[in-house]
């Protein structure tokens, strides 16, 4: 979901960088006048520029070309829609900020009243625009008045504003309103009184307690502005993670699915340790004898936990994020040149297997995790494997993830390995392959001296347990969900196993380990990522950005990623997309279904798009590093002209 929340105020600012207009700031600073409660916050302080510099990039130049238009067109009919299925319920339209703005606009979402509450806010300079904003509130009252609101004139804090009691909405019971009122030049819209209220007092006085003093807020923007290059900037953005998703969920309606509550449950282990994360984005930076097409300058700010153990910097799970520095990060001897995307990380993964008790144990409701690694060793019908100790104290720091693109194009043509380096390969080769040989549905396969484990989708009916006697109903199944007949029935995935040298690789797919296999075998012959010319460009470019010691890094061909979902999409199959991108799109085109869980039919008309061929010349490589800090992690990245 916040994925979705996140690419709909991007759209917001992409729908409106068209719109040139002479600027004279002179309206308060969004960020000086809104509340601590603010959950998530956007800004664009110059349109001229973000609109000049947009229009300069590939992403942009694809969107304006002809071929294009059809499909963008119905594109922004979808995402309107959604908009408006999504809780935007301001009744202001993209296009008629056009002859408003003069300055900055704002977007934020709000938690006013707890956190079972939720709220948006729009703020804009209209420094003299006076007329402009009179036609705009009588536009707005048409609309409203038209979908059944009525209108009353209010005074909040001194300042007279105009009021909307919304019709009522079976998805969110409760108050329905919509608030406007212009204050010094800047045009406010919300849903929340009691928001609106703090920014007109805040406007007449100046407060402490705003949301450019949130210690989060400050942290995050300070560090991410001395990366950030250029002075100015065309994107300014916060968010606080737990809030933000306590904000997403009050706009669905509260917590609906049964099941174990997540965002509870990472709070509960230590995740809110992390306070917020944010940064800066600009479009086309100049770079010596190359060209960026985006940079963006981000922060997560993780201070040290007050309830942390001794020598802990965070408590419970949320130990696991522990990602150490290092200067090498060349890719590997058998990173194939012809995949889609890489990413190096170090992480402690030992200490990430301990740490997770606590997480594995809350989201069992039971103190299980010990007596599952005891039963791998002990149980007579397990694999009598002692995974603490011929397993996890073999497992290096250093992980990899790569991802491949198989065609023709399919639902499962996204091919996901991870990878993970070991100290000692002797015992972690033994153990896979004694659990490999005590389970049924994995079969060997030989790629020259080397093994793959795979372990086949389960095509049998699950048998029922029947157990009978005293206490016991006749016919009770402790696997009655899966009694035979039943067309869900789960299976089990598709996955992959091999130890080669001295690293274990874990896939979706055996095709991808064997490509990997193949590609260390052919040894000096092989064709390598870090020959190609785009993995050294990128390289070069993160240099410029600041990279060197780092936790991460990650290199992304967007023509390679992007193919699954556009040719699945044209194939009208983008629903049973099993790539990552898929999945997270179909999700956010999920919202607002009754049943959300249900595969939804595509509503996007993809005959409008053009062959992949012609809009893949505007997608270049990308790549990012990340480097662990005292009080947290800095992330910088850049997207380069292919």
């Amino acid at each position: 979901m916040q994925a979705y929340r996140w690419a709909r105020l991007a759209l917001l600012c992409v729908g409106i960088f068209s719109f040139a207009q002479p600027q004279v700031q002179a309206a308060p600073a969004a960020a000086t006048v809104l509340p601590q409660t603010i959950k998530s916050y956007v800004s664009i302080p110059d349109y001229d520029q973000a609109s000049a510099h947009f229009d300069e990039t590939q992403i942009g130049k694809m969107m304006a070309d002809p071929v294009m238009k059809p499909f963008t067109d119905d594109l922004k009919e979808q995402i309107k829609q959604k908009l408006i299925a999504g809780g935007v319920k301001l009744g202001i339209n993209l296009d008629d900020l056009k002859d408003v703005y003069a300055g900055e606009i704002c977007f934020a979402n709000d938690q006013p009243n707890g956190e079972k509450s939720d709220g948006v806010v729009l703020t804009v300079d209209v420094t003299a625009k006076k007329a402009q904003v009179d036609a705009l509130l009588a536009k707005i009252t048409q609309h409203q008045k038209a979908n059944g609101a009525k209108e009353s004139k209010v005074t909040i804090a001194g300042v007279a504003a105009t009021k909307f009691d919304l019709p009522p909405s079976a998805e969110k019971p409760g108050p329905n309103e919509a608030y406007y009122a212009v204050s010094q030049d800047l045009l406010v819209a919300t849903d929340s009184e009691a928001t609106l209220k703090y920014i007109l007092e805040s406007i007449a006085a100046a407060k402490q307690d705003n949301l450019a003093s949130l210690e989060a807020f400050k942290a995050v923007l300070a560090r991410a502005a001395e990366g950030r290059g250029p002075e100015t900037y065309d994107f300014e953005w916060f968010v606080e993670p737990f809030g933000y998703a306590e904000v997403i969920r009050s706009q669905q309606g509260g917590r609906k699915k049964r099941g174990t509550d997540m965002l509870h449950l990472l709070r509960n282990q230590g995740f809110d340790a992390v306070k917020g994360l944010g940064g800066y984005v600009n479009f086309v930076v100049a770079n010596d004898g190359d060209q960026m097409e985006m940079v963006h300058s981000s922060f997560v700010y993780a201070p040290q936990d007050p309830k942390a153990e001794a020598g802990e910097r965070f408590r419970l799970g949320a130990r696991v994020l522990n990602f150490p520095n290092d200067q090498n990060f060349q890719p590997h001897n058998w990173v194939p040149n012809e995949i889609a995307t890489f990413m190096d990380f170090r992480w402690n993964v030992q200490d990430a297997f301990k740490f997770s008790e606590t997480i594995v144990n809350e989201y069992a409701d039971d103190e299980i995790f010990d007596e599952l690694i005891e039963s791998l060793e002990k149980d007579p019908a397990g694999p009598k494997v002692d995974v603490v100790n011929q397993i996890v104290k073999h497992l290096d720091d250093k992980v990899c993830m790569l991802v491949d693109v198989k065609t023709p194009i399919t639902p499962q043509s996204e091919q996901r390995l991870v990878a993970v380096h070991l100290l000692n390969s002797a015992p972690v080769k033994a153990a896979i392959t004694q659990i490999m040989q005590q389970d049924p549905n994995a079969e060997k396969h030989a790629v020259g001296d080397e093994e793959i484990w795979e372990i086949h989708e389960e095509e049998e009916e699950i048998p029922t347990l029947v157990i009978s006697g005293p206490g016991f109903p006749d016919a009770f199944a402790a696997n009655n969900q899966f009694t035979q007949g039943d067309a869900n029935k789960p299976k089990i995935p598709n996955a992959a196993v091999s130890v080669v040298g001295d690293w274990v690789f874990f896939a979706n797919n055996k095709e991808l380990i064997k490509k990997v296999i193949l590609t260390k075998q052919a040894g000096a012959g092989a064709n390598l990522l870090e020959q190609a010319a785009d993995y050294q460009r990128m390289s070069k470019a993160l240099q410029v950005l600041g990279s060197g010691v780092d936790s991460f890094r990650h290199f992304g061909r967007t023509d390679q990623a992007a193919r699954v979902t556009y040719e699945l999409m044209q194939q009208g199959k983008m629903p049973e997309s099993e790539s990552a991108l898929g999945k997270i799109i179909n999700e956010l085109w999920s919202m607002g279904q009754e049943d959300e869980q249900a595969k939804r039919q595509q509503q996007i008309d993809a005959s409008k798009l053009p062959p992949f061929a012609q809009v893949e010349g505007y997608l270049g490589p990308t790549g990012a590093y990340g480097r662990t800090e005292d009080n947290g992690w800095y992330v910088s990245g850049a997207m380069l002209k292919k």
